[in-house]
């Protein structure tokens, strides 16, 4: 308290504000247990509390139990200034959600003082010698009818880090009250649980099981598991999916599949030299690279065209592909190499090395390569490619066949190529290594069929099978491992407001205060009271005027009685 005039009497009251929330950084390859889902107070918002004083849940979700604990770190710049270290088997480290209390103090048991910080959770585990299932098959999110979509937001600056989109293709017995039932999109967590605001979304598009026929416009259920097919989620933390009704269209939803917006229709194939209109067959692989930047790229893989398209490139403008483009650019040419159409799932890394696969039932063709000395197409001023290979497998291997979908683990550092294959003849996962093409897991979870996968950022591998109604997610055998997610945005502790004079005027008084420079002045409310210890109520028409940044002031009218007043945050 600070006396000013015998008649104005003034009280400081510490008010500290801390905005919190979070996402992750990118977390160590090859590690397979990871924090996501991070909320503050069980919301991913900021928020404001008084260091010291009240304390910050912080919930996570782990994708499996931390063998090996888990340790929070309250960070300033580079230095930890607060570590809460959880030993495995107790709560802070199981699988699921889990909660831990911070106090608002440093490891000193002092309050923290005003400043920037963030929150990094890091889980260990001991890991597995071989490729293990870390998914629960009777978890409500991880049952769907028919799998033919699946992606997972490696987005590290997302709060919708390591969500999980599965997309169900055909209706299934209960659509009426199970969300894997419905044909659409599913959203999950990392542990198989249902997302906060709802396990099912559609994003307003017309998602059922349907095909196009002659009269243009009219839709019928022609049972091909039309849509969703084929997902990827692009850098712009968009969900693509293949709409394989007709021709074929590309839609993108946010990540809650609340909007949907076509990014490509059979518009921008009208010119095309395979596709003009007149065919009942489609695009069906499909990748996104570089979305939301000026080198945006979305790449589309025949389906089973007499034509042997191959693989072509549209430009990404403004999130949709250019619509003055009405033809692409082929990139992969059928015929040499990709001895049919690229129809096995397409995945492109950061050099542009283009991974795919092929769907076949017969032995004699490869099911799997790679096209790293291609030389980018008429896009970059050259022609489309068709031999050139670094390595193609499968062959006169007839236990890899049927492949549906291929994936790799990473676009920056690939080590892993995994190709999901449906049956009739070969089942599993056949799991090869990016560099060479050669064998890692023949056949994983032989003899079940999978038509999808995708990976996470710490090496987990996801698949569904529409044999099994499930998606699963397997573990490599990676050891000891660990990995890290840190708030997307800091912890941000402003000092609380300070009185640097009172001035009383002809019966007007003026507090002059400071603040931290990015305050607003509708941040603050004076209070006045007869007596230091209350009760204070708020000033009547006093607003705070913003006199520089960080410097304040309030004016009001006085009665010439004693007042105590005090500024609230």
């Amino acid at each position: 308290m600070k006396t000013f005039k015998a008649r104005t009497r003034v009280t400081e009251v510490c008010a500290f504000a801390v905005a919190l929330s979070l996402a992750s950084s990118a977390p160590n390859s090859r590690a397979n247990v990871c924090a996501t889902d991070i909320k503050l107070n069980g919301a991913m918002a900021s928020i404001k509390t008084l260091p010291g004083r009240n304390v910050v849940n912080i919930s996570y979700i782990l994708n499996e139990p931390a063998t090996a604990g888990v340790t929070i770190n309250v960070l300033s710049g580079s230095n930890v200034i607060r570590a809460i270290n959880l030993p495995a088997g107790n709560p802070g480290a199981l699988r699921g959600t889990n909660l831990v209390v911070w106090d608002g103090n440093d490891s000193h048991t002092n309050a923290v003082p005003a400043g920037t910080y963030s929150i990094a959770v890091t889980p260990a585990a001991t890991g597995y010698t071989n490729w293990t299932q870390i998914s629960v098959d009777t978890n409500a999110g991880n049952y769907v009818y028919h799998p033919y979509g699946i992606a997972v937001d490696n987005n590290t600056n997302s709060p919708y880090y390591g969500r999980v989109l599965v997309g169900n293709s055909q209706t299934g017995p209960n659509s009426a009250t199970v969300p894997g039932d419905k044909d659409g999109i599913l959203k999950c967590n990392a542990d198989g649980s249902f997302a906060d605001e709802g396990g099912f979304g559609n994003g307003g598009y017309n998602v059922s099981d349907t095909g196009e026929t002659a009269a243009p416009g009219e839709m019928v259920d022609d049972g091909y598991n039309d849509l969703p097919q084929k997902m990827r989620i692009g850098e712009d933390d968009r969900l693509y999916m293949n709409d394989w009704t007709g021709y074929g269209r590309v839609v993108a939803f946010d990540m809650a599949v609340t909007t949907n917006q076509t990014v490509l229709s059979s518009a921008n194939y009208a010119s095309n030299p395979f596709f003009d209109n007149s065919m009942a067959t489609g695009w069906n692989s499909l990748d996104v690279t570089g979305a939301g930047t000026t080198n945006g790229l979305l790449w589309y893989g025949a389906y089973d065209s007499p034509n042997s398209a191959g693989i072509w490139i549209w430009h990404l403008t403004n999130g949709v592909a250019n619509p003055a483009d009405t033809t692409g650019t082929q990139a992969i040419g059928a015929g040499g190499s990709l001895t049919q159409s690229a129809n096995g799932g397409i995945m492109v890394d950061t050099n542009y090395d283009i991974f795919a696969g092929q769907y076949g039932t017969a032995v004699g063709n490869q099911r799997c390569m790679v096209f790293t000395n291609w030389n980018k197409g008429s896009a970059w001023g050259g022609s489309a490619e068709l031999t050139r290979t670094a390595w193609a497998a499968g062959g006169a291997d007839g236990t890899f066949l049927n492949n549906y979908d291929l994936t790799i683990n990473s676009r920056q550092h690939p080590v892993y190529a995994a190709c999901a294959m449906v049956g009739p003849n070969a089942f599993g996962i056949r799991i090869l290594n990016a560099t060479n093409g050669s064998t890692i897991q023949t056949n994983l979870d032989w003899p079940n069929a999978y038509s999808i996968t995708a990976w996470d950022n710490v090496g987990n591998l996801y698949a569904g099978s529409p044999s099994l109604h499930v998606w699963r997610v397997f573990s490599p055998p990676a050891g000891a491992n660990q990995s890290t997610t840190i708030a997307v945005e800091t912890i941000q502790v402003i000092a609380s407001p300070s009185f640097t004079g009172l001035s009383d005027l002809n019966g007007t008084v003026t507090l002059n205060f400071t603040a931290a420079s990015s305050d607003s002045p509708a941040a603050f409310t004076l209070q006045r009271a007869p007596s230091v210890a209350g009760p204070y109520a708020d000033v009547p028409g006093a607003h705070a005027t913003q006199n520089s940044p960080g410097l304040f002031s309030f004016s009001t009218t006085t009665n010439g009685a004693t007042q105590f007043y005090r500024i609230r945050r």
